[in-house]
């Protein structure tokens, strides 16, 4: 991708577009639609973080007065008032309306502060109920199915694809009984969390309500990287079977040889000569590197060649950690690491020499 690609915006594109006659309509009407499109249904990201941080606190209070002010001890209580608080998250979200105004603010918190309540609680009884794992994974599952095209808000969205995801990790790892290795078992679901991102990535007509499931995967791939990272801070090393990264590299070496393709514009472009020591340069990351180090750099090219900010500050924020734990976990002498660390910035150098010697930087994607 050229460095100037991100210089393109949407109004540049029509402009082209309306000269070649590809669409039809005046310029207002083309940026009126634009805009239509464009504009957000929701408050800014930050400001969601925020929400969420506030409406997490705000439910360890609901669920604190539930359990000891309501006096609710009972599996079936929990499971009860978990739908009541549900079912109120809801008709709140309903009453605030749509307008961005201080009244739709707090009642979307004081919302998603009730559902995120009512799906705590609904999950705690079903698990308490059935005394499994696998129960709180199946009960995260169907609340999640039952509200996500009701309740349409994107972090209670995000928050609830991720926590089923999580679940199904923490139940392979530590909790669930298998009937053969866990390794099996986490590679396998590894496998299918990358193919149903790269569908989710890849496909144009996946529906924009469906963003918030692509990130829960995204952000659960970068969760099993840094299981496989930090074993012994896992407790992995305490296990009888401990998991080793090799399947769950070589699959992220796939994704990032894809990913380089693609960005690049496809298998047409394999002819060029970037692309084909881009695709060297990810076999050799996959040989020499950890999981999390070409899930970092995957990231951080998707992105870049999406236009996606999130995506590019997951990988910028994850690729220092996971460089961490890889040159920590290298088993050789303090010298040796110092020699790899010293190789690895040359390496880094050249390569950024050799793109500049060739002006691949400057050069437009056609």
């Amino acid at each position: 991708m050229s460095k100037y690609m991100s210089a393109r915006n949407a109004e540049d594109l029509l402009e082209v577009l309306s000269e070649k006659g590809f669409v039809e309509g005046t310029e207002q009407d083309l940026k009126s639609f634009v805009q239509e499109q464009q504009e957000e249904k929701e408050l800014p990201l930050y400001i969601r973080a925020l929400v969420g941080v506030g409406a997490f606190i705000a439910s360890l209070c609901l669920i604190a007065l539930v359990a000891i002010g309501l006096e609710v001890d009972a599996d079936e209580d929990f499971l009860i008032v978990g739908l009541v608080f549900m079912a109120l998250a809801v008709g709140l979200q309903r009453f605030g309306g749509d307008s961005v105004t201080i009244k739709h603010s707090f009642m979307m918190q004081s919302s998603f502060a009730f559902m995120a309540t009512g799906k705590a609680l609904f999950v705690f009884a079903l698990v308490m109920i059935f005394e499994s794992g696998w129960a709180g994974t199946l009960a995260t599952l169907a609340v999640t199915v039952a509200t996500y095209h009701v309740y349409r808000m994107s972090i209670d969205r995000f928050l609830s694809t991720y926590a089923v995801l999580f679940s199904i990790h923490i139940n392979v790892l530590w909790i669930g009984d298998l009937p053969a290795s866990k390794a099996i078992f986490f590679n396998l679901f590894v496998g299918v969390e990358l193919l149903l991102a790269a569908v989710l990535i890849w496909s144009a007509k996946i529906k924009r309500d469906y963003v918030p499931v692509k990130y829960a995967l995204l952000f659960s791939l970068c969760t099993a990287a840094s299981f496989l990272a930090s074993r012994v801070e896992f407790a992995f090393v305490m296990d009888e079977e401990v998991i080793r990264p090799y399947f769950t590299s070589l699959l992220f070496t796939i994704a990032l040889i894809a990913t380089i393709v693609w960005i690049a514009g496809g298998l047409s472009k394999l002819k060029s000569e970037a692309v084909v020591l881009g695709c060297l340069g990810a076999v050799a990351l996959g040989v020499l590197s950890a999981p999390g180090v070409l899930l970092a750099v995957t990231l951080m090219i998707l992105g870049y060649g999406k236009h996606e900010k999130i995506m590019i500050a997951m990988g910028a924020l994850l690729l220092p950690v996971f460089l961490y734990h890889y040159y920590y976990n290298l088993d050789v002498s303090l010298l040796e690491k110092s020699g790899v660390l010293v190789g690895s910035g040359l390496l880094l150098l050249a390569a950024r020499f050799y793109i500049s010697f060739r002006k691949w930087d400057k050069e437009a994607v056609a």
